[in-house]
């Protein structure tokens, strides 16, 4: 599963559009505010330097709107910098229009609550401090007597927030200090508080919906092995009845010829025919075994070394060509034992395919203290990024057609994990490749020996 857009990647154009959308309001809503106190209240505003501002914002926009146009992604630095903007914008816009009297400094709030949700960690906590200074600038009483001066000289102020009335209430010593201070103070633990668990949050809900796909594949997965069972169970059942009639078949010519004293050759070819109808039968009753299901199999108490040579039996390999390393402390382990003896035999003969025509495979086992481990290395062509990502998915091969269903690996997976382990591959091109089959000791220890 992808993460979500603003945990590792650029902000989506949806997002962004939206954000534009959003600013579109504010503006609207400033014109109506600074209007309403224009004309209600007739306090005169430094028209000039509003509608720049408002200017500003209408031109950000249009061109913030051309480039998602343009652009298949919206930059994460051109996000953030339009975050910043706007908290400039909204600076000049609340000096200009009354500072310290101005009732909406609570809207850096809605900045800081927005970057929290929509930027980076780094970003969230940049934009955050930059606010706080910037409203630092209306929280403290020489400031605030700084805009009441300059306020009342250009713009009028009516006479209940006069000048010397509302100085004298900022500059009467400790107490009007200390208010101010402690609103600003305040607003910037509430700053930091949304900062901090808005992206706590944020974190969560993006593990959860990690965890949702995760279960979502592991699902599909479960899926796509039903089907696998179901089509195993179909083919043994279908297969079963004819090659019955050929073991039977091939019994009675056999008994007739040895009666006769027929030709040995004869013989011989009917011995393998029974032999590789008895072989076919196996392979039928293993093909839900593979899939993830034993088939009634019994669990069986073997060591570790049986399991190895058990998986290298009937492969056409040299003593030379492998070598084995048996460094398992664990003496004895408890599992279906021809399923996972196949699975190994199987990872082996994948390095066979994919090694030259002089193949050196070796294959060691080890533990620690929760698993044990069956790692087969080979000096084979090897694997790129793509191949390694898509290679336990089930039907994906890179054997000519003909040659394999794409299936070995996706089955040694599905095996490793219902024993609490995992397959792993690790591979260069051209460097060969090690496939590591991993099973859980808590679930495959055999019992101690009274």
């Amino acid at each position: 599963m992808q993460p979500p857009p603003f945990a590792t990647a650029p902000p989506s154009k949806i997002v962004f559009a939206w954000l534009l959308n959003l600013r579109w309001g504010a503006l609207a809503c400033q014109v109506t505010l600074v209007a309403f106190v224009h004309f209600f209240y007739g306090i005169k505003l430094p028209t000039l330097i509003i509608s720049s501002i408002f200017l500003i914002i209408i031109v950000s926009n249009l061109l913030c709107y051309y480039i998602i146009r343009h652009q298949s992604m919206v930059p994460q630095v051109l996000f953030s910098l339009i975050m910043f903007i706007d908290v400039i914008l909204l600076t000049g816009l609340l000096y200009h229009t009354g500072g310290p009297l101005n009732p909406f400094t609570f809207l850096y709030l809605v900045h800081i609550a927005l970057g929290a949700i929509l930027m980076r960690a780094p970003c969230q906590w940049a934009l955050t401090f930059f606010s706080i200074i910037c409203a630092a600038i209306f929280f403290f009483p020489k400031n605030a007597g700084l805009f009441l001066r300059v306020h009342n000289a250009l713009f009028n102020i009516p006479r209940l927030f006069s000048e010397g009335r509302l100085l004298t209430l900022l500059e009467r010593g400790h107490e009007t200090t200390l208010h101010p201070h402690g609103m600003w103070f305040a607003f910037s633990i509430t700053a930091c508080f949304i900062v901090f668990f808005v992206g706590k949050t944020r974190k969560e809900l993006e593990r959860h919906q990690d965890k949702i796909a995760a279960l979502q594949q592991e699902k599909h997965k479960s899926e796509r092995l039903a089907s696998l069972a179901t089509l195993a169970a179909g083919a043994a059942h279908e297969f079963s009845t004819p090659l019955a009639v050929i073991a039977v078949a091939s019994g009675e010519m056999l008994h007739t010829l040895k009666k006769a004293n027929g030709d040995p050759e004869l013989i011989d070819d009917l011995n393998l025919i029974q032999n590789q109808v008895e072989r076919c039968r196996a392979i039928l009753s293993q093909m839900a075994a593979d899939a993830g299901e034993p088939l009634g199999e019994e669990y069986e108490t073997v060591t570790p070394a049986k399991l190895l040579a058990a998986a290298i039996e009937e492969l056409p390999l040299a003593p030379e060509q492998i070598r084995i390393i048996n460094d398992a402390q664990l003496s004895r382990v408890r599992l279906p034992f021809r399923t996972v003896s196949r699975i190994i035999k199987g990872l082996i003969k994948n390095s066979l395919d994919a090694s030259d025509k002089n193949p050196l495979i070796s294959m060691h086992c080890r533990q620690d203290n929760n698993y044990l481990y069956f790692e087969i290395e080979d000096n084979g062509h090897g694997m790129g990024e793509e191949c390694l990502t898509l290679a336990t998915d089930p039907f994906f091969t890179t054997k000519p057609p003909g040659k394999g269903m794409g299936l070995g690996l996706f089955l040694a997976k599905t095996v490793a994990e219902r024993f609490g382990g995992s397959i792993t591959l690790q591979s260069e091109p051209g460097k060969g490749t090690t496939a590591t089959l991993s099973l859980a000791l808590a679930k495959i220890a055999a019992p101690a020996e009274a």
